[in-house]
């Protein structure tokens, strides 16, 4: 690989790092326009539901996850990446606590990401999520993987 190419590969790595920055920031602040532009106009997220586009995304986001959680906090690292030209396939760790009618919950999972450049951009084409474990914090790590959201299909 010649200096050029480690250079663009340095600073797609960075970028990477900060696109899934940049999602734990604007999911827990519910900036639902600034994360849901953290996808492509096709993006999927696959999750306690799995939606695709902008226009579902945001409805599930910003209507259902508040009724799951009222707030959150996610902390990611351990974020490994693949990258082959302007696509890129990653896995990251993924702790997530959460408070729900004054109950505090504790959770672990790790995200599947698939990401594109787009006009020198990266941007999520999916986002797995895979829990391992959610449980009250008074339980420790005992939970089993939250429910699903009972009607994916109206998103």
């Amino acid at each position: 690989m010649n200096f050029e190419a480690r250079i663009v590969r340095i600073e797609d790595e960075l970028a990477i790092g900060q696109l899934r920055a940049r999602y734990c920031h604007f999911l827990d602040d519910m900036d639902w326009p600034a994360f849901i532009a953290l996808f492509t106009p096709d993006g999927v997220f696959e999750g306690l539901s799995k939606v695709q586009g902008r226009e579902a995304l945001m409805r599930f986001f910003s209507l259902e996850v508040p009724k799951i959680a009222e707030r959150f906090w996610h902390f990611c690292t351990n974020g490994t990446v693949a990258i082959d030209g302007d696509r890129a396939v990653g896995r990251i760790s993924m702790e997530y606590i959460s408070t729900t009618q004054g109950q505090s919950y504790v959770s672990a999972g790790h995200y599947d990401d698939v990401m594109v450049k787009v006009d020198g951009e990266w941007k999520f084409v999916s986002r797995k999520i895979t829990f391992y474990f959610y449980s009250p914090l008074s339980e420790g790590f005992t939970g089993s993987p939250p429910l699903t959201v009972s009607n994916p299909a109206i998103y």
